[in-house]
């Protein structure tokens, strides 16, 4: 028995957790705004997509470790550009006519209709979810429902360094086991389309060493098309404002 052991001066330091679309995010800071007050209408344009991601379980998780900062990893997800060139399969998936990116906030998407012949990623003709919905949550989270089963998927990229970032990518299901169609469509994520981008995000961090890199120019759409890069733009401008405070006296 220890003496004088007071309990209520020996315990955890209590964190804030929020429940968002059924989904758990943890805070840090007692003091910041909710993640619901700071992200206005994300909440209504998820359920709108996804009304049934609160009946999804989680069903598989993929793991990379990327040599490349994870800003330029936030920048390749934030356009689609590079889509056509690099991702021949991807483009099949989607009608890229449709495909449109919005920013708001803290928040930007990315929404396309599904393709509706010669698909050439994974079969969606049976697909219950016709629509390719993809927010992109500052500073490192990605959500997103692709063409298929019902299903979404949390995307993280974790910093791990300078030049080294993590990811986790984890789908949740109508089922904890994968159906045929299911598994893929996460073969195609794994052994397709992420290492097309890794391949990309890796080349730019290596061009990025060079000396002869100063800065780029954005691509900007005035219709927001997938072609543009605004949403890059935006990511930027949430990086120098937090910069910003961080040097605030």
């Amino acid at each position: 028995m220890v003496e004088n052991f007071e309990k209520g001066q020996i315990r955890l330091t209590p964190v804030r957790v929020e429940v968002f679309c059924h989904l758990v995010f943890v805070n840090l800071d007692p003091d910041a705004p909710s993640l619901a007050e700071q992200s206005g209408a994300l909440a209504n344009e998820i359920l709108g997509y996804a009304p049934d991601i609160g009946e999804l379980t989680f069903a598989h998780r993929l793991t990379y470790r990327i040599q490349a900062n994870w800003k330029a990893v936030v920048d390749n997800f934030l356009e689609c550009y590079h889509c056509a060139v690099a991702h021949k399969d991807f483009v099949t998936l989607v009608e890229m006519e449709t495909y449109k990116v919005t920013t708001h906030g803290i928040y930007s998407s990315h929404m396309a209709k599904a393709g509706r012949q010669d698909n050439k990623a994974y079969d969606i003709e049976d697909a219950s979810v016709t629509d390719h919905a993809v927010w992109y949550l500052w500073p490192n989270t990605t959500l997103m429902r692709y063409p298929g089963r019902g299903n979404f998927m949390v995307w993280r990229f974790i910093p791990l360094g300078p030049e080294e970032t993590y990811e986790e990518f984890d789908f949740f299901l109508e089922t904890g086991t994968p159906n045929e169609a299911e598994r893929e469509a996460i073969r195609f994520v794994d052994e397709v389309l992420q290492p097309e981008d890794i391949g990309l995000v890796e080349s730019v961090q290596r061009g990025m060493r060079t000396p002869a890199f100063q800065q780029g120019r954005y691509v900007v759409d005035a219709e927001g098309s997938g072609m543009s890069e605004h949403a890059v733009h935006h990511f930027h401008g949430m990086v120098l404002d937090a910069y910003r405070r961080a040097a605030a006296p």
